[in-house]
């Protein structure tokens, strides 16, 4: 059975991932803030989920980010137990209508997909994430768990913050001397070219690297942390493979 092709909320061309792929990032419609006491969505978030995506939410993967470099493999065995939410900030499966999903609000949503394994990934990157490399843990573990050859591996960068608002302090300047965009004597930080850079030292394809283009902090569409401070709710960016 043919897939009918989900588009993303952000303007994304449908031909990056095949049809039977749902890969999305909300906007500021829903607040999906991750609460403490909080182990699932609530029913505004499943709601909204429903009504712009038209499925029923299956096997959900929530985790509790905290800027390190763990991503979880979500198998059968991860499955069972989901009375806790695991700290992490990204997840891997193989499995069939299986939802990743993370939260952001100025960091970028990586969006992987291996054609051949049939696996996609999912990571959060800020960037003491960046720092950490976790794009190289996600990539790792997708070559030790499926056996997957980089080179095929097809990525989409989602909404994040651009090198146009993200100013960064000396600590980063240090961090990421290459990256960074010098307007009026202040740093400014590429966050999005400091990823695709990892990825391609990976052994990633460049022509297989796509990028939204939005940033979060110029487009008043999606929650920005640097632009509203506490106030700034969470995006949620999700994917999952369909079976059929």
């Amino acid at each position: 059975m043919t897939l009918p092709p989900i588009r993303l909320m952000m303007t994304v061309s449908n031909s990056i991932f095949p049809a039977n792929i749902i890969a999305f990032t909300s906007d500021r419609t829903v607040d999906f803030t991750l609460h403490q006491e909080q182990t699932g969505l609530n029913d505004e978030e499943e709601e909204f989920l429903s009504r712009r995506l038209h499925i029923d939410l299956p096997d959900l993967v929530l985790i509790r980010q905290t800027h390190g470099f763990r991503v979880v493999v979500a198998d059968e065995s991860f499955l069972r137990d989901k009375s806790v939410l695991p700290e992490a900030d990204g997840a891997m499966t193989r499995l069939p209508n299986v939802v990743l999903t993370i939260r952001t609000a100025d960091c970028l949503p990586v969006f992987m997909y291996d054609p051949e394994q049939k696996g996609i990934g999912l990571v959060h990157v800020g960037r003491r994430g960046a720092e950490k490399n976790i794009l190289r843990e996600a990539i790792t573990q997708m070559k030790a768990q499926w056996q997957t050859e980089p080179k095929a591996i097809t990525v989409f960068l989602g909404p994040a913050i651009r090198s146009c608002c993200y100013e960064v302090d000396k600590e980063f300047q240090e961090s990421f001397p290459e990256d960074l965009v010098v307007k009026d004597g202040r740093h400014y930080l590429d966050l999005v070219q400091v990823c695709r850079k990892q990825l391609i030292g990976l052994g990633l394809e460049g022509q297989n690297i796509h990028d939204s283009g939005i940033c979060t902090c110029c487009d008043e569409q999606y929650f920005s942390y640097r632009r509203q401070g506490e106030s700034a709710g969470r995006m949620l960016s999700l994917m999952m493979l369909r079976e059929g």
